[in-house]
């Protein structure tokens, strides 16, 4: 078989089993696999441990949850929940999680404002960082005329100290008489 063909069968199969999963997801197993994470138990015993709280009356739920899997505790989230004589809900309450959850808010105002100032540190260190290049480079060229200057003044000059007189560089006539 050619590449081609076995790459065309791989990705049939690869759609082929992405349609069977999708089948499977249904309303009624999503539901069953929230009710599980909710009581903090299995899909197998969801359904039995919900028809125990219900026939109990239970108003109040532990749930334990891991929330910071970092740290590896498991934290304890409890609702108060009220039902009237039937054993429906009435209401939920939840405000010592909204405490919680507003303190972890301030945490990340607090964390994004430190990343904000350390921005600002570092694009001020970059600044300066770039000024002193800029400094750096006009020194090297102060430095550099500088050494040209240095050489022309060592050299000798180019023209002569003192002329010749004409009686030197005159031919010497040597006349007997």
């Amino acid at each position: 078989m050619s590449a081609i063909a076995d790459f065309k069968k791989r990705r049939l199969a690869a759609k082929a089993k992405a349609g069977e999963e999708q089948a499977t997801i249904t309303p009624e197993t999503t539901a069953l696999k929230l009710l599980a994470q909710l009581l903090g138990c299995d899909e197998s015993n969801a359904i039995e441990k919900a028809q125990e709280c219900v026939a109990k009356s239970i108003h109040f739920v532990d749930v334990t949850m891991n929330f910071d899997k970092a740290e590896g505790e498991d934290k304890t989230a409890f609702a108060n929940i009220k039902t009237d004589e039937k054993g429906n809900i009435e209401s939920v309450d939840v405000s010592h999680v909204e405490d919680a959850t507003d303190e972890l808010n301030q945490s990340i105002d607090s964390a994004s404002n430190a990343a904000g100032e350390i921005k600002t540190a570092a694009e001020q260190a970059s600044d300066a960082a770039s000024d002193l290049a800029y400094q750096a480079d006009d020194i090297h060229n102060a430095n550099s005329e500088l050494k040209e200057t240095v050489e022309e003044l060592k050299k000798p000059s180019a023209a002569q100290k003192s002329s010749n007189s004409k009686k030197a560089t005159e031919q010497k006539n040597s006349s007997k008489k």
